[in-house]
């Protein structure tokens, strides 16, 4: 088995990634989800794999943000869009996916922790990868202004720091 992981601007890896969404998350199950009407941020870098034909089967999208933890400006890399097409699951992608994922964000040296939102059920997933539940408020921005994000819960991964608990603003969109 061969597979081809690469790491591609934001808008570049969207015009490959978009089908993977499409498949993953059509419209009539997108609107049943506790954040199917959210508004996010689009990914600054994408992590595409393919498979052995090349085909795109797994996403992890990265956002760089200057986020506010309890009052203090913070550089978060955030971990958003993780999705592997429904036939390539249980294969190890999204592990190889997510690792890269981790790998570009500390290899910028710049970024202090990444934060990621996950639904219940993946939760088990990110904390074997090194995930750790956030304790406390995250406020981002819609389209009506700022708002208590609560849609999907909030996981840490230290990558100079690790902020568990308080107050995060992220400024902006969630991813």
């Amino acid at each position: 088995m061969s597979i081809e992981i690469d790491v591609l601007n934001g808008d570049a890896g969207w015009a490959e990634a978009e089908a993977l969404f499409d498949a993953v998350w059509p419209l009539h199950v997108l609107k049943k989800l506790p954040w199917g009407d959210v508004t996010f941020a689009d990914a600054d870098l994408r992590v595409l794999v393919r498979d052995a034909e090349g085909s795109v089967v797994c996403h992890v999208g990265l956002f760089r943000r200057v986020i506010t933890w309890n009052g203090r400006k913070m550089h978060a890399g955030g971990i958003g869009g993780v999705a592997t097409r429904a036939d390539a699951r249980r294969r190890g992608y999204a592990t190889l996916a997510l690792s890269a994922a981790i790998q570009t964000l500390k290899d910028e040296r710049s970024l202090d922790f990444a934060l990621l939102f996950c639904e219940p059920h993946n939760a088990p997933f990110y904390v074997a990868r090194g995930f750790k539940p956030f304790d406390g408020e995250i406020y981002v921005e819609q389209p009506g202004g700022r708002v208590r994000f609560v849609a999907i819960a909030p996981y840490v991964h230290e990558l100079r720091r690790l902020p568990l608990k308080g107050v995060i603003d992220l400024n902006g969109l969630p991813w």
